[in-house]
């Protein structure tokens, strides 16, 4: 989001967060074989000035300089296959490549894989030193790009490995072009959740259960990197669940989307106090298929679709350039968590940096910061009306919010929305008729909360359990022994709440769990 300058020194800045791509089933083969880090190469980054950078970014703010928000600091770099690291050849002619990358002090580490080419059977995992690991992505993690967004995992070290078939030895190539520095804590590490204003609101809250279809198509977006900003899965005349994605055109500039990652679902699981959500629901790339400076606007086409099991919705819109006589946005302030904020009060016409624009002047309840960007604005009658732009807007001083009519951005997109009146309706794909949402609540879990011992009772044909906690690290796995439920032993994990997954014969079912002692 963009600031005026005016009362931007007083804005507060604080961490934001990301987590993986579309991921695949199985274990590397330096897990399956014990092998050990000790022998694998390290490349060493340059310390970053973390101190230099948040002033650089305090001071940006204050002069109104346009992007989305900074979290970390971009190495260039040339990582590949065929000159870093180290191959080994296992005994049944299957290959192993590793790397380790190091970034002094960051507080996580994201990478941008230029080059990208993987054939049938290769697997790319990511790991650090405290058991967290992303992956396995495939050829089909990436659609059909050969470059990859890999998003954060915590820590200041972590290791790259590509695992490859004896039967396409030599076909894979990856090249590493970019690593980014965490220097803001996004995943929340070292500070907790919740760091926008205190006035927002989480979308699981009582104020979000009228938008319950609304929250699931936005998506956090890592941008360049480096930065976020948000942005909304759109439907379009047709109804056919084509990932088309709206944000904000300043969000792209300097950034190619090719890389970026959209992470769905980031939300606490209660109202309050804020707790971490799952954070595995991220695709990696899109297209760009226009932009207009007249509206700010942005629409893009994701590489991949959202699966089935993210129960994304795709958000209806109105271009008829009507006034919303109430307003509603849904966002990620400041990289948090996922919010939801409400104007009572009819919008009215305004310019922001030469773009036409609804106003918002005075938001009622929660507000909108940087990290908002690109967020979807909402009529009363649930219709996308505009995009955040930019304004002075946040919670002590909630007034004068700029989003860029679609009305205005209309004749850009509609050779990909087409042209069948007015307004259309939001998409749910998965509510078509004979599909069933594969994370319906079909698991039973007893007690819940519990203080360790749980018993869990899933549906037939389901055969084995997998316990992950908030960050979507795994903490058990267990075959399914009794018809009548099978008691899981998490007396050693740490107080939270967990996601427990019960899977078999080609079908999932997923539940929440809360430790509490």
């Amino acid at each position: 989001m963009e600031r005026s300058p005016a009362l931007l020194s007083l804005l507060l800045l604080a961490p934001l967060a990301a987590q993986a791509q579309i991921e695949f089933p199985g274990e590397p083969y330096s897990t399956s074989l014990d092998l050990v880090r000790a022998h694998v190469p390290v490349e060493e980054l340059p310390a970053v000035d973390a101190t230099a950078l948040l002033a650089e970014d305090e001071a940006r703010l204050a002069a109104g300089v346009k992007g989305p928000y900074r979290f970390g600091y971009n190495h260039a770099v040339d990582l590949g296959t065929d000159n870093s690291g180290t191959w080994t050849v296992l005994p049944n002619g299957d290959r192993m490549w590793r790397l380790a990358l190091h970034c002094p002090q960051a507080f996580s580490i994201n990478f941008v894989l230029g080059e990208y080419v993987m054939p049938e059977g290769a697997r790319l995992f990511v790991s650090n030193d405290m058991g967290g690991r992303l992956g396995a992505f495939t050829a089909e993690s990436a659609g059909d790009a050969t470059e990859l967004g890999v998003t954060q995992l915590a820590g200041d070290r972590i290791l790259v490995e590509y695992d490859e078939p004896a039967a396409v030895a030599g076909q894979g190539r990856l090249r590493i072009t970019q690593v980014t520095h965490a220097y803001r804590d996004i995943l929340g590490q070292a500070k907790g959740l919740n760091d926008s204003g205190a006035c927002n609101n989480n979308v699981i809250c009582p104020e979000g259960d009228p938008w319950r279809s609304e929250i699931a198509s936005v998506a956090m977006i890592t941008a360049g990197g480096n930065s976020i900003c948000t942005g909304t899965l759109i439907n379009n005349c047709a109804n056919d669940g084509t990932p088309y994605f709206l944000t904000a055109r300043h969000c792209t500039q300097g950034a190619s989307v090719a890389v970026w990652t959209f992470r769905f679902k980031w939300e606490s699981p209660q109202c309050t106090p804020t707790v971490n959500g799952p954070t595995n629901k991220t695709v990696s790339g899109a297209t760009l298929l226009t932009v207009g400076a007249g509206s700010d606007v942005a629409l893009l086409r994701l590489n991949t679709t959202p699966p089935a099991s993210y129960n994304v919705y795709y958000s209806g819109w109105d271009k008829s350039g009507t006034a919303p006589t109430s307003s509603t946005v849904i966002h990620h302030p400041s990289g948090d968590i996922k919010k939801i904020s409400f104007d009572n009060d009819p919008a009215v016409t305004g310019d922001f940096n030469g773009a036409t624009c609804w106003h918002i002047q005075t938001w009622d309840d929660g507000t909108t910061e940087p990290g908002s960007s690109g967020s979807a604005l909402w009529d009363q009658d649930h219709h996308i009306v505009g995009q955040l732009y930019g304004g002075q807007a946040y919670c002590a001083y909630n007034y004068n919010d700029f989003f860029g009519k679609f009305s205005v951005s209309y004749p850009l997109l509609d050779i990909w929305l087409g042209d069948c009146g007015p307004t259309v309706e939001g998409y749910d794909p998965n509510a078509q008729v004979g599909i069933r949402p594969v994370e319906a609540p079909v698991l039973g879990v007893r007690p819940n909360p519990g203080t360790g011992l749980f018993t869990i009772v899933p549906d037939k044909g389901l055969d084995e359990l997998v316990v992950r906690d908030a960050l979507g690290r795994e903490v058990l796995r267990q075959r399914v022994m009794a018809a009548g439920g099978t008691t899981i032993d998490l007396s050693t994990v740490p107080e939270g709440i967990y996601s427990v997954e019960a899977r078999g014969a080609g079908r999932r079912a997923v539940a929440q769990l809360v430790v509490q002692r």
